[in-house]
C-alpha cells in the first residue's frame, strides 16, 4: 500500500508540473529575455559529461562555495548540514562515516569499504579516512541520491559524493582570501592564487587551515588542520589539453572523546532477572570522558568480569595524519568524440589514538592508491549519443599496529589488505522522436580482495562475581600498553597466567582457597582472498515538454563489495546489492525565477551489510568490530527542491524529503551468557557452531520491520536571502533553518539512544562592495544549541559513551578578491 502511495504521489506531482510546463511551451522565447534575472545555471558532470544540473534526469543536490562557507564545513561530516538525504558523522580519529537516505555503512577500519563513494578531482577516494583538507577553492560539491555502479563503480549503492576544487584559467590573474575568527578561538583562512603562463596555460595554486580549541571540557576535538593545492593547466593544441595536479593536507588536533550518556544497570527480583534499566547521567553533552567528574562516575562502578570497581579513561587521543595526492587529466577532442584519460596516485599515512568507548585505541596505518579511468564520449548524429570507458584501481594497505583497550578486552593487530579492480562501463542515449530520450547504461566490475593479518584478543577472567564482592582485588584492568608483548609482561610480572586456553579452574593461591584470575590469549589469523564480479545497468526515459520541464524514469541496479572481518567463524561477509525505481520531474517557471523539483523512489536492498560492535563465535566469544549480511530492506520516499528569486534580490529555498524505510528481514546473535540482550527487537534462545566444532548458546536477535539506520521521516532544509543595495556596497542578510526528525543507529533500537527531532538554525549579516570585491560577515550557527545525539555505545562499565553535533557558534570572517 505504502509503496502504491509513494509512486502515486511522485506522479502526481510530476503531472502537477508538468501541466503547467505544457502550458507555457509557446511562451520560452518571450522569457529568454530575463534570463539574467532568473535562477542561476548550474553545470554539473555527475553524468561524466558537462551538462546542466536541471537536463541530469538523476537525484543529486549542488552544493555552491557561498553554502560551504556559510554551513562551516571544514571535514567532510559537515556535509550533512546542506542536504537532508545525507547524514554523516566523524569517529574519534579521522574516519567519515556516511549514510544516504538511510543506506550507508560504519567503516570506522582499513578493512571494510563504504557504501557511499567519494570522488576528489574526478577521483575515487577508497578510504573515508583519507577526506581531510579537500573543502577550500571549489567550483561545487555534488551529492547524488541513489545508486550510481554505472558510472562510479562497486562501492555506489548509496550514492556519490562528488568533490570538484577550481580549475586554472587562461589568460587571468585573480586570486581570493578569506579568513574568520569566532568562538573556541576558531582561526580559519582559505587563499587562492591564478596565474597565466603564456597564452595557452595556466597555474592555480590555493591552501587553507582550520585551527580551534576542543568543543570538549576536556579539551578534545581540537582542529589543527591545513592543506594545499596546485594546478598546472595547458593546451597544447586546440585538440588537446592537459591538467596536472597535486596535494596535501595534515590532519592534527585530537578527535572527541564524547560523553557518558547515561548507565544501564541490570535488574534482579525474587525471581532472578527483571530487565534492564537506564539512568541517565545529567551530564552536558560537552563534558568530554577525561573530564575528572566523567572518570570518577566511570571509576564508581562495578565491572563483574573483573569483579570489582576502577576502571579508568587515560588514553589521550591525537591526530598526526598526512595525505598526499597527484593527478592528470588528458582530454583529446576529434570530430568523432572526445578521449578522457585520468591517472591518479593517493597515499596516507595516518597515526592516531582515540577514546569513544574504550579505555585508549591507536592506529599506524599506510594507505596507497593508484587508478586510471578512460572515457571515451561521442555521437552517431543529433540522434545519439554514447560514452564508453574502463577503470582500474588498486589499493594496498599496511597497518603494523593497533590496538583498542576496552579494560577488560584488548585486540592488538597488525595485517595488510589489498584492492585490484577492474571495470568496463558504457552509457547509450537515443532520441527516437523529439523531445524524447531513452537512456541504457551498464558496468561489469571484478574485484579481487586479499587479507593477511593476525588479531590477538586479551579477556580478563575472574569468575563473573555479582556486586558488590570484591572478588580480585589483584587483577588489574588491561593497561595502556604499546605492544602485545607489553601487556603479556605486565601480567605475568604480576603473578597472572596468560594463555590461549581458558583456565576456569586454577590451583588455590597461597593462603586461601580463592581460585586465581587469568588473562585469555586468543588469537584470530585469517589468511584469505575473495574474488567479487557484477553486472550493474539503468535503464531510462526522460521527456522533455520544452527547455526548462521534463519528466524522468529509471531503473538501476547497485553493487557493493564484500570483504573481511577479524572475527572468528563470521570472518567474511557477502556483497549486498540494489534495486532502485525513480520518477521525477525538474521544472523552471516564471521567467526562470520558480524551480521545482520532485522525485519518488523505492530502492530494494539484498544483503545489506552492516558494521557494529558485537560478538564473535569464538569459544569465549569476543568483543569485535565486524561487518555482516544482515538481510534485506526496502526505503522510500519523496524529494521536493524548491528554489524562488520571488525579488531580483530575495531568494528563497527549501529542501524537503520524506522517508519511509523497514527492514524486511535483520537478523544477528549475541551470546548468551547469562543474561538476555538489552534490545527491543524480538529474541530467543538457540545455538551457533564454533569453527572448531563446539557449540555455543546464543540468542538469535529479530530486528525485521524495524526503521533502517539513521533515516528520519522528514528532512528539510530552509533558506532565505535578502540583499539590500546601498550604492557601491550591499547589505545581504541570511537565515536559514535545518530539521532532522527522530532517527536510530544502533541495532539495539533502544529509545535512549535515539537522535532526538532538533531544528538547528543558522543566521549571518554581510557587507560587501557591490561588485562583490571585498566582504565582511557575523554569523552563528546552531542558534538553538541544539546538540543532536549521534549515537552511543555501551563500555564494559554499563556506561553508554555517546557523541552529539557540535554547539553553538559565531564569529566574523572578512575577505577579498582581485
Amino acid at each position: 500500500m505504502m509503496k502504491a502511495m509513494l509512486l502515486s504521489s511522485a506522479a502526481a506531482g510530476v503531472f502537477l508540473c508538468a501541466v503547467p510546463a505544457m502550458a507555457q511551451s509557446d511562451a520560452q522565447p518571450a522569457q529568454a529575455a530575463i534570463d539574467d534575472q532568473g535562477l542561476e545555471e548550474i553545470i554539473v558532470t555527475a553524468q561524466r559529461v558537462q551538462e546542466s544540473s536541471q537536463r541530469a534526469p538523476l537525484a543529486l543536490d549542488v552544493v555552491n562555495p557561498a553554502e560551504l562557507l556559510r554551513q562551516n564545513v571544514v571535514r567532510a561530516e559537515d556535509l550533512s548540514r546542506t542536504s537532508p538525504a545525507l547524514a554523516a558523522s566523524g569517529g574519534g580519529g579521522p574516519t567519515t562515516v556516511f549514510f544516504v537516505r538511510g543506506v550507508g555503512n560504519a567503516t570506522v577500519n582499513a578493512y571494510s569499504d563504504p557504501a557511499i563513494a567519494f570522488n576528489y578531482d574526478g577521483v575515487y577516494i577508497g578510504r573515508p579516512s583519507s577526506t581531510s583538507g579537500m573543502f577550500y577553492d571549489l567550483q561545487r560539491v555534488e551529492v547524488l541520491k541513489g545508486p550510481q555502479g554505472t558510472l562510479y563503480g562497486r562501492n555506489a549503492t548509496g550514492g556519490a559524493i562528488n568533490v570538484i576544487p577550481n580549475r586554472p584559467k587562461l589568460g587571468e590573474t585573480s586570486g581570493q582570501v578569506t579568513l574568520g575568527y569566532g568562538n573556541y578561538n576558531w582561526l580559519t583562512g582559505q587563499a587562492a592564487l591564478n596565474l597565466p603562463v603564456g597564452e595557452n596555460a595556466a597555474v592555480r595554486v590555493a591552501g587553507m587551515m582550520s585551527n580551534r580549541d576542543g568543543f570538549l571540557s576536556d579539551g578534545t576535538g581540537k582542529q589543527r588542520e591545513y592543506a594545499f593545492r596546485g594546478q598546472f593547466y595547458v593546451e597544447a593544441s586546440d585538440a588537446l589539453t592537459l591538467r596536472l595536479g597535486v596535494d596535501y593536507a595534515h590532519q592534527g588536533g585530537n578527535g572527541a572523546t564524547g560523553f557518558y550518556l547515561g548507565a544501564v544497570n541490570p535488574n534482579f527480583g525474587p525471581t532472578g532477572f527483571t530487565g534492564y534499566s537506564f539512568v541517565p547521567t545529567g551530564f552536558d553533552r560537552n563534558q568530554g570522558l577525561l573530564d575528572p567528574r566523567s572518570n570518577a562516575l566511570l571509576g564508581g562502578r562495578f565491572v563483574g568480569q573483573v569483579g570489582r570497581t576502577g576502571p579508568v579513561v587515560d588514553g589521550r587521543p591525537y591526530n598526526d595524519n598526512n595525505y598526499w595526492g597527484i593527478t592528470a587529466e588528458l582530454n583529446y577532442v576529434t570530430e568523432a568524440g572526445t578521449l578522457t584519460v585520468q591517472p591518479a596516485y593517493r597515499e596516507g599515512k595516518l597515526d592516531y589514538a582515540f577514546n569513544g568507548v574504550f579505555r585508549g585505541g591507536a592506529v599506524k596505518e599506510t594507505d596507497k592508491q593508484t587508478s586510471v579511468e578512460a572515457r571515451w564520449a561521442g555521437n552517431m548524429g543529433p540522434a545519439v549519443d554514447y560514452l564508453i570507458g574502463g577503470m582500474y584501481f588498486d589499493e594496498d594497505i599496511d597497518v603494523p599496529f593497533a590496538y583498542y583497550n576496552q579494560s577488560t578486552l584488548t585486540p592488538y593487530q597488525n595485517f595488510t589488505t589489498a584492492t585490484e579492480s577492474w571495470a568496463g562501463f558504457g552509457k547509450l542515449t537515443v532520441r527516437p522522436v523529439e523531445k524524447l530520450s531513452l537512456t541504457a547504461a551498464g558496468r561489469y566490475t571484478s574485484d579481487k580482495k586479499r587479507f593477511d593479518g593476525l588479531s590477538q584478543v586479551y579477556i580478563l577472567f575472574c569468575g563473573n562475581p555479582a556486586p558488590p564482592q570484591d572478588f580480585c582485588p589483584t587483577l588489574p584492568f588491561t593497561p595502556i600498553a604499546g605492544s602485545a608483548a607489553e601487556l603479556e609482561s605486565f601480567y605475568t610480572s604480576r603473578g597472572i597466567p596468560v594463555t590461549p586456553v581458558p583456565l576456569y579452574v586454577l590451583p588455590p593461591v597461597a593462603g586461601g582457597s580463592q581460585t586465581a584470575p587469568f588473562v585469555l590469549r586468543s588469537p584470530i589469523a585469517i589468511n584469505a582472498g575473495l574474488k567479487n564480479e557484477k553486472f550493474t545497468y539503468r535503464l531510462a526515459a526522460q521527456y522533455d515538454f520544452t527547455p526548462r520541464n521534463m519528466v524522468y524514469a529509471s531503473f538501476e541496479t547497485g553493487y557493493h563489495a564484500g570483504g573481511f572481518s577479524f572475527a572468528r567463524g563470521v570472518e567474511s561477509y557477502e556483497p549486498e546489492t540494489i534495486k532502485a525505481y525513480t520518477i521525477g520531474s525538474k521544472n523552471r517557471f516564471l521567467g526562470n525565477r520558480l524551480q521545482v523539483n520532485v522525485e519518488g523512489f523505492i530502492w530494494k536492498y539484498k544483503n545489506q551489510q552492516y558494521s557494529q560492535f558485537g560478538y564473535d563465535l569464538g569459544n569465549p566469544p569476543s568483543t569485535v568490530f565486524l561487518t555482516r549480511n544482515i538481510g534485506d530492506s526496502t526505503i522510500q520516499g519523496i524529494d521536493l527542491d524548491v528554489e524562488f528569486l520571488a525579488t531580483r534580490n530575495t531568494l528563497l529555498s527549501a529542501n524537503v524529503q520524506y522517508l519511509d524505510t523497514k527492514y524486511d528481514s535483520f537478523v544477528y546473535y549475541a551470546p548468551n551468557q547469562g543474561l538476555p540482550p538489552n534490545t527491543t527487537c524480538a529474541f530467543a534462545p538457540t545455538t551457533q557452531t564454533t569453527p572448531g566444532g563446539s557449540t555455543l548458546s546464543v540468542f538469535k536477535v529479530d530486528c525485521s520491520g524495524k526503521r533502517a539506520f539513521n533515516s528520519p521521516d522528514w528532512s528539510f532544509n530552509l533558506d532565505a536571502q535578502q540583499t539590500i543595495p546601498l550604492g557601491a556596497y550591499k547589505l545581504m542578510l541570511q537565515a536559514g533553518t535545518r530539521y532532522r526528525g527522530a532517527s536510530d543507529s544502533s541495532a539495539d533500537y533502544l529509545p535512549y539512544l535515539r537522535s532526538e527531532a532538533t531544528f538547528v538554525s543558522n543566521a549571518s549579516v554581510t557587507l560587501a562592495s557591490a561588485d562583490d570585491r571585498w566582504f565582511a560577515s557575523v554569523y552563528v550557527f546552531n542558534i538553538e544549541d541544539n546538540q543532536r545525539l549521534l549515537g552511543g555505545t555501551t563500555n564494559s562499565a554499563g556506561l553508554i559513551s555517546a557523541s552529539a553535533e557540535q554547539p553553538r557558534t559565531w564569529g566574523v570572517r572578512v575577505g577579498g578578491k582581485f
